[in-house]
């Protein structure tokens, strides 16, 4: 496992708390997290009798109980997609004194690893949420700039 990794661990729900999600962590303690965090919930009386971590992490029943993922139309996640269309973009096309190429490539850098992290369905959904954004703007050049952030970032190269 390396930093930046997904990882999970089954909880249980205690109350909320301020906004977030009191859990039990399987060693006895208590934290608190948001509730987006909490990707499969389920009243426990209403899992099968025997249980096991592997029945929760993949396969059936997982599916069963998972929370669907944000979808396009999720207002945060097209809000953030179309902020980074347009930080990329004005970065692209600033002039050198404005910002040198040099430190535009170290800006992009750590994005672009995480993209090329992300699986072919979802470089996919983020191109797209890159391209509504691009399509929200007049015709021309700016436009234009805002159509070359997902090519510029790679996410429409195949893993093939």
């Amino acid at each position: 496992m390396n930093p930046g990794d997904l990882a999970s661990t089954l909880v249980v729900f205690l109350e909320d708390r301020h906004g977030n999600a009191l859990v039990r962590l399987p060693n006895g303690t208590k934290t608190s997290l948001p509730h987006e965090c909490l990707d499969l919930v389920e009243a426990g009386d209403n899992l099968p009798d025997h249980v096991s971590r592997d029945d929760l992490t993949s396969g059936p029943l997982r599916e069963r109980f998972r929370r669907p993922a944000p979808s396009h139309d999720d207002p945060l996640l097209s809000t953030l997609a179309e902020a980074m269309a347009h930080l990329v973009a004005a970065v692209d096309t600033s002039t050198d004194e404005e910002a040198s190429p040099d430190a535009a490539s170290r800006w992009f850098e750590y994005p672009a690893h995480l993209f090329d992290r992300l699986s072919p369905e979802d470089r996919q959904r983020l191109a797209d949420l890159f391209r509504g954004a691009a399509m929200k703007e007049p015709e021309g050049p700016w436009r234009d700039a805002l159509l070359e952030v997902p090519d510029g970032f790679g996410l429409d190269e195949d893993e093939g």
